[in-house]
């Protein structure tokens, strides 16, 4: 991408960026003759400094390039790569300074967090560093990760920790237990509830590593839904984003659909019987994950809801018509 990017900058053929060496710096990348290879090598160069947990270097190599739109470049890629590799608080700073690419940063630095011992208020000492309006969905997102990786993989999902959270990170708990309960319960949600009621504590397998073990799941990127944007949310895995509930209840049975969700076993049947439930949030949840996944149903069951009184399920059926999201790919709903 970077080198097509340089392409049209230049209006030419793209430029071969070379290969660098482990730990080479930027002062390396003085050596190129023409300016876009020297654009290209710093850019290169503080990614590379981000992947090996170097924020020193990768400062030094966005500093050589002039304002623009590379120097934005150049601090999206060090702070996704500082996150990926542990460096969480110098990674949001790159972030603070990335100008259109500020909150794509952001994302790919909360979400590429590994599995780390600090502290959660660690991480979100470096949100200041950020633009004014992303601070909150920032901290969210530091939250929400912080407590999947507490759970999500590690083969135990005790609710005593999660019951435990301060209030500000008890949605965020919640969720992130429900992940794992549903995963080691194998997607039994009645299970699952129950564990959490009495304080069982659920084991299984430990995920990690490549290919079918690793730490991922099912999502959706939240499609606009008129009326829902007053409804408190908070972020899920990846992009996705959850209700919060009225109630800590309400706010548990939520997460455990969530749950369903992300295991991407679950079928589309699983989500009907929460189609009817009485608690709005709970209803538009279910409705979201049923519609954007494959079901011989699905038409003649929307069909039959799209008169409902409620004006959020009927804007979400009318919606999943118009568009046969059940057709489409469950990561990516509808065919927008």
């Amino acid at each position: 991408m970077l080198l097509l990017l340089l392409a049209c900058e230049g209006g030419g053929e793209a430029p071969v960026v070379r290969p660098l060496a482990e730990g080479a710096g930027p002062e390396v990348c003085a050596q190129e003759p023409f300016e876009q290879l020297r654009i290209g090598c710093l850019v290169e160069s503080a990614a590379r400094a981000g992947r090996e947990g170097d924020p020193d270097r990768a400062e030094a190599a966005c500093a050589a390039l002039p304002a623009g739109a590379w120097l934005d470049e150049c601090h999206f890629r060090a702070g996704e790569e500082l996150g990926r590799a542990g460096k969480v608080v110098p990674a949001l700073a790159h972030c603070g300074r990335a100008g259109r690419f500020a909150t794509f940063c952001t994302t790919h630095v909360g979400w590429g967090i590994p599995p780390l011992e600090e502290p959660l208020a660690t991480w979100l000492s470096g949100v200041p560093a950020l633009p004014d309006e992303l601070e909150i969905e920032a901290a969210d997102t530091l939250r929400a990760r912080w407590w999947f990786n507490r759970y999500f993989g590690t083969g135990t999902a005790d609710p005593a920790l999660a019951q435990a959270a301060p209030p500000d990170e008890l949605p965020h708990a919640r969720g992130a237990w429900a992940l794992e309960a549903i995963r080691l319960a194998d997607g039994d949600l009645p299970a699952a509830r129950a564990a959490w009621t009495a304080g069982t504590v659920l084991t299984g397998p430990i995920l990690g590593g490549e290919g079918r073990d690793r730490r991922l799941g099912r999502y959706d990127a939240p499609f606009k839904i008129a009326g829902e944007d007053a409804l408190p949310r908070i972020p899920t895995f990846g992009g996705g984003r959850r209700f919060v509930g009225e109630t800590p209840d309400e706010d548990l049975d939520l997460a455990l659909v969530e749950g369903l969700y992300f295991r991407e076993r679950t079928g589309a049947a699983a989500f009907r019987p929460f189609l009817a439930d009485p608690r709005p949030r709970v209803r538009y949840t279910a409705l979201r994950c049923y519609r954007t996944l494959p079901s011989p149903d699905a038409e003649a069951v929307l069909s039959a809801m799209a008169q409902d009184a409620d004006p959020i399920v009927a804007a979400h059926v009318a919606d999943a018509l118009k568009y046969r999201t059940w057709k489409g790919k469950p990561n990516a709903p509808g065919l927008r």
